[in-house]
């Protein structure tokens, strides 16, 4: 795993604001995979997901259309994750053909399971910590236009504030022991 990144994205405070909320809850699941569905019709997109960013892993809090090598299991590493990018700068990260993308190019997910476009919108909380991404996904490139990617945007509104009806049943001083940093 790529040093840098996990540096970066193992900023204590944004970790401490997942554990906020429980994201174990079926009915948060229920929610967002909802607003998945609805996401991936409106902008005619084959998957959408909503992914949470550790420092070391990407995780799928909800989803629509999920396939390939996502189909088995709750995420995958944090280098692999395009959500990730959208995380580090706090704004939609749009990639519109991965295979001509230098960032992206070699990435596994583009290599092995096809993913050729991308966008997603970082989810923001109340107190300015980017918990993760709600993203698009799919097989063929596609250019984003302004208003998928507000459309996008607003789902991600959407979906923080579904994760604001769900705190967590910890107080807000737990920190799981994966999420320090000593």
């Amino acid at each position: 795993m790529s040093t840098l990144l996990h540096h970066r994205l193992a900023a204590r405070e944004r970790l401490e604001a997942l554990t906020r909320y429980d994201v174990d809850d079926p009915h948060l699941k229920q929610q967002l995979d909802a607003i998945a569905m609805r996401t991936a019709m409106h902008l005619h997109m084959p998957t959408a997901l909503t992914t949470l960013m550790l420092d070391n892993a990407m995780l799928i809090a909800g989803g629509h259309g999920v396939d390939g090598w996502l189909r088995g299991g709750p995420g995958g590493p944090a280098e692999w994750a395009f959500c990730a990018q959208t995380v580090l700068t706090g704004e939609p990260y749009i990639v519109s053909d991965a295979t001509k993308d230098p960032a992206q190019c070699t990435n596994p997910v583009v290599e092995l399971d096809g993913v050729r476009a991308y966008a997603g919108a970082p989810l923001i909380t109340p107190s300015g910590q980017i918990l993760g991404a709600h993203c698009v996904v799919d097989v063929t490139p596609h250019v984003f236009s302004e208003q998928e990617i507000a459309e996008l945007q607003a789902a991600a509104e959407d979906v923080v504030t579904a994760f604001e009806q769900h705190p967590s049943r910890h107080s807000p001083q737990f920190t799981p022991t994966f999420f320090t940093n000593g």
